[in-house]
């Protein structure tokens, strides 16, 4: 199994792009940090570049992508235009990128394309750096969404952009050969939530109301819940 990195692009003094309020370099924490932790709860050996709203330096994100196998490098983008790109290495062929579009497209979500470029004056060097300074790695970059496109008022809620990273997700469950499971899924509505503690099941019902009276005693509310099979 390969270990991944998930790269929080831009992050402390680099905002990335910026629009309406929203600098990049805080959703693209969230959806590293999000990939990361979904990952290594289904088995997948994953870590991160940046836990929190740091300045990384060209040299140091390079560094730590450089030790893993494979990459996911989380963008939002700027420039007006709608749907998910995917960016890799010339030399890649591009297959974990053609699954992780069946996976956006299946889910729904806008998809504008799949693309690679190459360095001005030099058709054999990847022009994105992530791509062409991080050795053996395999980097995809994800530009998850435009923050000035019509888009917009959806990538603003979260349950949205939660879906478009459980995408990539599955698509590295599907090429790692991991079993997918969806994430559980917690209350999410304003309102109290209620926990519910039990501390007991018994088979005749004098010892539940033994049970009762000495939570009762104790100053806790109780009751019996009756379950049948």
């Amino acid at each position: 199994m390969s270990n991944w990195i998930q790269d929080a692009g831009h992050g402390g003094s680099d905002s990335g792009a910026y629009h309406d309020g929203i600098a990049e370099k805080d959703w693209t924490l969230e959806a590293a940090l999000y990939v990361n932790r979904r990952l290594n709860e289904l088995g997948v050996t994953s870590d991160v570049t940046r836990k929190s709203d740091q300045t990384l330096t060209r040299e140091e994100r390079i560094a730590t992508v450089s030790e893993y196998d494979k990459a996911i490098s989380h963008h939002f983008n700027a420039g007006g235009g709608s749907g998910t790109e995917l960016i890799h290495s010339i030399y890649a062929n591009g297959e974990f990128e053609k699954s992780l579009q069946r996976k956006f497209e299946k889910a729904g979500y806008p998809f504008r394309r799949i693309f690679t470029k190459t360095y001005p004056g030099n058709n054999e060097q990847d022009y994105y750096y992530m791509n062409r300074e991080t050795g053996s790695t395999r980097t995809t970059i994800v530009e998850y969404g435009f923050l000035d496109g019509p888009n917009l008022h959806r990538l603003k809620d979260k349950n949205y952009r939660e879906g478009l990273y459980e995408c990539v997700i599955q698509a590295i469950c599907a090429e790692e050969g991991v079993p997918y499971r969806q994430a559980s899924q917690e209350p999410t509505e304003e309102g109290p939530t209620f926990y519910r503690v039990v501390t007991g099941s018994f088979h005749k019902r004098e010892n539940a109301e033994k049970r009762i009276e000495q939570l009762k005693k104790a100053g806790y509310e109780a009751f019996i819940d009756i379950l049948r099979k």
